[in-house]
């Protein structure tokens, strides 16, 4: 029978994906695959080995072990940034598939989307995801399948430029110029390059079809349920579902209907937000161990803010991730990070004030697999 795990962050994103994902992959990392549902290469999950620590953006997190990622049609890829990965992690041998009809963002929605962020200061990172998005949504495409075609390539990326100098128009004085001056070293030629230089990173392929070389397919989500389109707090919201919704759509349509699926949530010991947007109003914590946070203050996310957990906000989430598959039998399990760095944190008194019941209940103490305990086994 096959057998999906689905990876979700349980707050604002940032709270171990990474590190569970490749947990995950270490149980079988020859019959595994990990699915990207949702996001882009705006992703940061960072995994740890005795060998290299590395943040995964355009990769699966299972890439270490040699575990290849499959990029589906609700995600987007970054060309530049895959050769630049990709070059960097040669050694591992790092394998691709990617949808057909995976969105590409280009040098335009990057530019643009830093832009309009000096402007509304949503709390973006400034990679361009939301704009590929809303170009796509408005028919301006850009596809995986298009980055085999010179021809085609380029007259998709002069669509994508007229359509964002249209757009400009209605636009401020500063926000034109901001947009300007991001381009003012863009180099076509060198993205251009860089869609076939990737080529030898993946292949062209269906979920449908990949189902009859893997058994685990562990769907790794990104950024965080209060993130989530649906179920996070506009405007600070991402342009994705950040849910169980599209990995378990992806699921039903693409591979066994009996599928055992089981979801792994996951949460650090403490409440984070990286970027600007409402944060429950817990007390503050004092954290130890953490000199190693990969999460820094930038241009266009702002700071990263830590406080107490809000039981109240995880079992909002749960709540909103269970819309997507009460008609199914799901194994549910917690995954509680960090806890190295909140010593004062003890986990039956947070299992106490949850809805939900779990199969089983990890912990890790550190950045690295071998860091993780199981505290609960049904």
């Amino acid at each position: 029978m096959t057998k999906c795990s689905i990876v979700i962050d349980l707050g604002f994103g940032d709270a171990g994906k990474g590190l569970t994902t490749d947990f995950l992959a270490s149980q079988n990392p020859k019959e595994s695959l990990v699915v990207r549902f949702s996001g882009g290469h705006q992703i940061g999950h960072t995994v740890s080995t005795d060998a290299l620590t590395h943040t995964f953006s355009n990769f699966g997190s299972g890439t270490l072990l040699g575990v290849p990622t499959y990029y589906s049609e609700h995600t987007t890829l970054f060309p530049p940034a895959i050769l630049d990965e990709g070059n960097f992690l040669k050694k591992y041998q790092p394998k691709l598939y990617f949808h057909p009809l995976a969105m590409i963002t280009t040098f335009y929605d990057i530019a643009f989307n830093r832009a309009i962020e000096k402007q509304q200061n949503h709390g973006s990172c400034g990679l361009g995801f939301g704009t590929t998005i809303a170009r796509n949504k408005e028919e301006i495409y850009l596809y995986a399948n298009d980055l085999q075609f010179n021809w085609v390539l380029k007259e998709r990326l002069i669509s994508i430029k007229n359509y964002y100098e249209t757009k400009l128009e209605s636009q401020s004085k500063s926000v034109q110029e901001y947009y300007k001056n991001e381009l003012k070293d863009y180099n076509e030629a060198y993205f251009i390059e860089s869609c076939f230089s990737i080529q030898k990173f993946y292949n062209l392929k269906s979920l449908s079809e990949l189902k009859k070389t893997f058994e685990h397919f562990i769907f790794e989500g990104s950024q965080g349920i209060l993130l989530d389109t649906q179920h996070g707090f506009h405007p600070h919201t991402t342009w994705s579902y950040t849910t169980s919704k599209n990995a378990i759509q992806l699921i039903k349509m693409h591979l066994e209907e009996d599928a055992e699926i089981a979801i792994f949530y996951v949460t650090r010991c403490y409440q984070t937000r990286h970027g600007n947007g409402p944060m429950s109003k817990t007390a503050s914590v004092t954290l130890q161990n953490n000199e190693n946070e990969a999460n820094v203050t930038n241009e266009f996310q702002g700071e990263f803010r830590t406080q107490v957990l809000d039981t109240e906000l995880l079992n909002y989430a749960f709540n909103s991730d269970a819309i997507h598959h009460q008609d199914l039998k799901i194994e549910k399990n917690l995954m509680i990070t960090c806890l190295d760095q909140l010593p004062s944190f003890y986990y039956e008194n947070l299992l106490q004030k949850l809805d939900i019941k779990f199969n089983t209940v990890h912990g890790s103490y550190g950045p690295k697999r071998a860091c993780i305990s199981q505290f609960l086994s049904k």
